[in-house]
């Protein structure tokens, strides 16, 4: 997880197969504004309670020229003192616990989560509301996570995670001038910009009961919901926020955004907005495309078979229909981060320089080849099969079925796990490739590539002349024979932007 969104580095580290849970119906406190909304899941055998607070409260709702803000509070409320209690004094009382308190922001939600085992959960429930309820807001903390966020965008993003600074920059680029068009960690400037009594507002206005949705799960006493809702009727009443938002941008034509960066290899991601989400039916065809073309981190997708498999070219190649956070620490869909908008994109890194112009080539290939033909119906059979299968494994904790619960509550939707299964149960190969025409446009799209000698790369781009391929060992004849269509593949780039890494997320 980046190091902006962690909390307390002491991570509760125990996975238990949540095996039957089921959500309760909707339980709140009081009529009116009093009422906090609640997902139940009560699992009586396990020794762990998993809590989580999500709250309307993300980085769409940082003012201009403070980005970051909602970032900046959520650290102040996860990794930081209280009224009673200094950040170390915290960390000391949670040490015996094995538990932690973590807070993560991204762009529409932030949410406050912990997990412990049953016979601390008093204790911990103490712990997690105070610091909900009764931050200090001291002046030291308040500095410490800003340098903490800063830190995250000039040394993790630009210098040491190019996985991650290229999936930021790409939806940077595809929601330009748009409220998802910036970083939850924010800007370098906007940083700056935040004061204290900047935080304390920001706290006061969106941190309230009707922002929040409390999540449960585990083997809690009976009642227990009930006290912590109890307890978390400190927080002003308030009303639920949906920030309106504008329909995402529409790209036109191949637009590139070439970082440069003193790098070994070269990152690719393209992609562009699409107007579907879980609560959609159109999601779960597009979803067994995306599938098809390759599931973060599997070996069975056609573009990692393609590109690493039969050629060698690089580590990994996947596709998404949605925000994945965090690829280089998790291998499943992360529960609470939702969105009312979201993108197609596709991911090939890291690949040597010389064959950068090839590779970008071969995952326009497959793509667009897998629009045109669309699957056929063995190769649907067996994508479906296995994603009605694979996607049960994205539940395996107690605390990511909890939140995969408060997603689909957030999308207003049946459990997402069991959706998927219904959808997919009944679908035809026709749906899955109708999709694919109507929402998958091979001809216009943002790209980000990370790239040493941008310029180069740019005039190689520009030139868009024959990119042959020889590889170090023998291939199969028919990938020679696929690579003819590919090494003249037409980029044809609408525009090529050079931004120099250090002005990245200034």
């Amino acid at each position: 997880m980046p190091q902006h969104r962690r909390t307390f580095a002491l991570a509760l580290a125990i996975t238990v197969v949540a095996a039957g849970l089921s959500a309760l119906p909707v339980s709140a406190q009081a009529a009116g504004s009093s009422a906090i909304d609640t997902v139940e899941l009560p699992s009586p055998d396990s020794p762990l309670v998993a809590i989580r607070l999500m709250f309307r409260a993300g980085s769409i709702q940082d003012p201009a020229g403070k980005e970051g803000l909602a970032a900046l509070t959520a650290l102040m409320l996860g990794q930081a003192g209280t009224e009673q209690h200094s950040y170390s004094e915290l960390l000391d009382a949670l040490y015996p616990m094995a538990a932690s308190i973590e807070a993560d922001t991204d762009r529409e939600v932030t949410v406050l989560s912990g997990e412990t085992h049953v016979d601390n959960l008093d204790a911990y429930t103490d712990l997690l509301t105070e610091a909900v309820l009764h931050p200090a807001f001291a002046a030291s903390d308040f500095e410490r996570n800003k340098d903490q966020l800063v830190s995250y965008l000039t040394s993790t993003l630009r210098g040491g995670n190019d996985e991650m600074l290229g999936l930021e920059a790409l939806q940077e680029e595809i929601f330009a001038h748009h409220p998802y068009g910036h970083a939850p960690a924010g800007t370098v400037s906007g940083l700056d910009a935040i004061t204290l009594d900047d935080v304390k507002a920001f706290y006061r206005q969106h941190f309230t009961r009707g922002n929040l949705l409390l999540g449960v799960a585990g083997g809690y006493p009976d009642g227990f919901p009930g006290k912590l809702r109890a307890k978390l009727a400190g927080l002003p009443a308030g009303e639920k926020e949906v920030v309106a938002l504008p329909p995402a941008p529409q790209v036109d034509g191949r637009r590139f955004t070439l970082i440069e960066k003193d790098a070994a290899s070269v990152g690719i991601h393209f992609g562009h907005a699409i107007p579907v989400t879980r609560n959609q039916d159109d999601y779960y065809p597009l979803m067994v495309a995306n599938s098809f073309l390759g599931e973060h981190r599997t070996f069975n997708g056609l573009l990692m078979n393609e590109l690493r498999g039969n050629r060698g070219l690089n580590y990994g190649d996947y596709s998404y229909i949605e925000y994945w956070a965090a690829p280089p620490f998790t291998s499943r869909p992360t529960p609470n981060v939702p969105r009312r908008q979201q993108y197609f994109s596709v991911w090939i890194r890291p690949v040597v320089p010389s064959t950068a112009h090839f590779a970008l080539r071969a995952g326009l290939h497959f793509v667009q080849r897998t629009v045109e033909q669309g699957l056929t119906e063995q190769q649907f059979e067996l994508t479906r099969d296995y994603l009605i299968n694979y996607s049960k494994l994205w539940a395996q904790s107690l605390s990511e079925r909890l939140g995969i619960h408060m997603d689909s509550r957030f999308y207003g939707m049946p459990y997402w796990i069991d959706e998927i299964e219904r959808q997919l149960s009944g679908m035809k190969v026709e749906q899955v490739n109708a999709a694919l025409k109507k929402y998958v446009h091979p001809r216009d799209w943002q790209a980000v590539m990370v790239t040493d000698d941008a310029s180069a790369m740019a005039a190689t781009l520009f030139e868009d002349g024959p990119s042959p391929m020889t590889y170090n060992s023998e291939v199969d004849p028919s990938v020679l024979e696929e690579d003819k269509a590919i090494v003249d593949l037409e980029v044809d780039p609408t525009a090529v932007e050079i931004v120099p890494v250090t002005k990245m997320f200034q």
